[in-house]
């Protein structure tokens, strides 16, 4: 029995692995804040349709838009999302936050950071995104504080869906308590 759920399993591995990837166009992408550029990475697999386009929010503290922070080491996770999002054909988007990597100087003192602020910048990012006729529908995928981002910036930002990872499950006056 295990012999042969180890051979199905090598069949769709191999089956997966030979299944054409599109072309995948990878550029800088940019924002102007008005008080600083946000820098990022867009992903856009080339098809004949606009594609759905995802915007990924980094979570809290200094990560950037790869997922890396100098506390927790290079994992890479956001831009291992980006790449399995674009070999199914759904363009990504991910930036650096206001004082991080590329975007530091767009928020040099953090004590102007505020999630007010951060929810501002998807709005932005939104706008522009769904201005692009390369894109179709807007998602929205925030990780961590970056769910909450997300839930809070869906509606103005006019997302068709919200994706949230390892966000908080509880309101956030409680969660912050």
């Amino acid at each position: 029995m295990m012999s042969r759920l180890v051979a199905l399993l090598f069949l769709l591995c191999t089956g997966l692995a030979q299944a054409a990837a599109p072309t995948v166009l990878q550029r800088p992408i940019d924002l102007d804040t008005g008080q600083g550029v946000l820098h990022g990475s867009l992903l856009l697999p080339q098809q004949a349709t606009p594609p759905p386009v995802v915007l990924i929010i980094a979570g809290s503290g200094p990560t950037d838009r790869d997922g890396n922070n100098p506390a927790s080491g290079r994992v890479d996770n956001l831009k291992r999302l980006a790449l399995l999002l674009a070999n199914e054909h759904i363009a990504s988007v991910r930036y650096d936050k206001r004082g991080v990597a590329a975007s530091q100087p767009a928020t040099p003192d953090e004590r102007d950071l505020s999630v007010e602020r951060y929810v501002a910048d998807v709005v932005a990012w939104s706008r522009k995104l769904k201005a692009d006729p390369r894109f179709g529908p807007l998602i929205l995928i925030g990780h961590s504080e970056g769910a909450l981002i997300a839930s809070l910036a869906a509606e103005q930002a006019g997302a068709s869906a919200v994706i949230t990872l390892a966000g908080s499950g509880r309101p956030l006056a409680e969660a912050s308590a």
